[in-house]
């Protein structure tokens, strides 16, 4: 006789496998971030005020624009951070 046995997967998620998930997201977020920001610049919308990809300001900057896309910066780079702690805290 054939006996077929149905074994039960544990379906937990391990710790790599949130890293992962972690990581990929971070990076498909930074690309959807990227394109859209390389389109708003294409079209004009807004000026690139960077001179090159080490973000040297160009020379043409007014402080204001330079304090601006400062505060600009430093509120993404904050709510990136509130949002992977939350991610973080809650699912490790």
């Amino acid at each position: 006789m054939l006996y077929c046995t149905y074994e039960k997967t544990n379906t937990t998620i391990t710790i790599e496998m949130k890293i992962g998930i972690l990581i990929l997201s971070f990076v498909f977020t930074l690309g959807i971030l990227y394109g859209a920001i390389n389109m708003f610049i294409k079209f004009g919308l807004f000026r690139n005020p960077f001179k090159d990809k080490w973000g040297r300001w160009k020379d043409d900057v007014s402080r204001k624009e330079q304090i601006i896309w400062n505060f600009f910066i430093i509120m993404v780079g904050l709510i990136l951070v509130n949002i992977l702690r939350e991610f973080i805290s809650n699912n490790i």
